[in-house]
């Protein structure tokens, strides 16, 4: 049941994605990228904020400060998803962009997984796995206008 849960808590953050990155785009047309950026960050920090209030607050500050390098990308990775998107949902359609981004998502989570990058359980790439990327490219392809 849990699994279930959390296969459905990942797909409706991708429809959460789909309907950002469009929303993004609209308020960029209207105000400018930065602007649509400002807002977006901001109300991000906001929701943040409360749920890091909502879960206890500050635990400890050595564990986030002693953190490797490599665990701090994530919000420039969040910064590189939102901009990009931003700019490509308008240029090449959301079907394309959302295409390209899940293919480029399979693609590095296989890797994540068969290198065991920041500490995931290792997954080794097979055939089957190599094959689902390969459907990915498969079905990127027929979203093409």
């Amino acid at each position: 049941m849990m699994n279930m849960l959390l296969l459905a808590l990942a797909a409706l953050a991708g429809a959460a994605g789909a309907c950002q990155a469009a929303a993004n785009a609209a308020l960029a047309g209207r105000a400018g990228i930065g602007t649509a950026l400002l807002v977006n960050t901001v109300l991000v920090l906001a929701g943040t904020a409360v749920m890091f209030f909502a879960t206890g607050g500050p635990r400890s500050a050595g564990a986030v400060l002693g953190a490797p390098l490599s665990h701090y990308i994530g919000g420039f990775c969040g910064l590189f998803v939102i901009a990009s998107l931003t700019v490509a949902f308008p240029r090449v359609g959301a079907g394309v962009a959302l295409a390209l981004m899940v293919l480029g998502q399979g693609a590095m989570a296989l890797a994540i997984d068969h290198y065991g990058l920041w500490g995931m359980r290792v997954t080794p790439a097979s055939v089957p796995r190599l094959l689902g990327v390969a459907f990915l490219v498969a079905g990127m392809a027929l979203m093409r206008p």
